[in-house]
């Protein structure tokens, strides 16, 4: 071979070798384009989706901030009604206990009064203060029968104060 013939075949070498190595540059800037629009669309759905749970999550907040002041208000009412249960149970339990206090004075009054004619003054008497009728002090003075007799020996025990 004659060095013309080698120097054709070393350049038509190296043209081969560039033409290659720019076909390869070629091909990767393409697919590098094809990354980057693929990432940019992948960015562009990113932030799509960001804006979306930001109002989802402003949502949330804001229900949640109201479910928190309803079960404030229900707990305040709750709390409201406990104190007003708890109240009416003490002024019932009061009640009991000024009632039973007037029966005993009234009992003890009774005793004492020279004048009164026991019976009649008794039943008068708690029908005045407690508002029973003649029947009903029939019924009870019946049940404090009835209770007397099944007291055991060892003493009666009295609900009153």
């Amino acid at each position: 071979m004659s060095t013309g013939a080698i120097v054709a075949i070393v350049i038509g070498a190296l043209i081969l070798i560039a033409l290659a190595v720019m076909l390869a540059r070629r091909g990767r800037e393409r697919r590098m384009e094809s990354m980057r629009q693929e990432a940019h669309e992948h960015r562009s759905q990113a932030r799509v989706r960001a804006r979306t749970a930001e109002r989802e999550q402003a949502d949330a907040d804001e229900a949640a901030a109201r479910a928190k002041k309803a079960r404030a208000a229900a707990e305040e009412q709750a709390a409201q009604a406990r104190r007003a249960e708890a109240e009416a149970e003490a002024k019932s339990e009061h009640a009991q206990h000024e009632r039973g206090h007037a029966e005993k004075l009234h009992g003890r009054a009774t005793e004492l009064d020279p004048d009164a004619d026991r019976e009649d003054s008794e039943s008068n008497g708690r029908r005045r203060l407690f508002g029973r009728r003649r029947d009903e002090d029939q019924a009870d003075e019946r049940e404090q029968t009835d209770e007397t007799q099944q007291v055991p020996a060892r003493g009666r025990q009295d609900s009153t104060h």
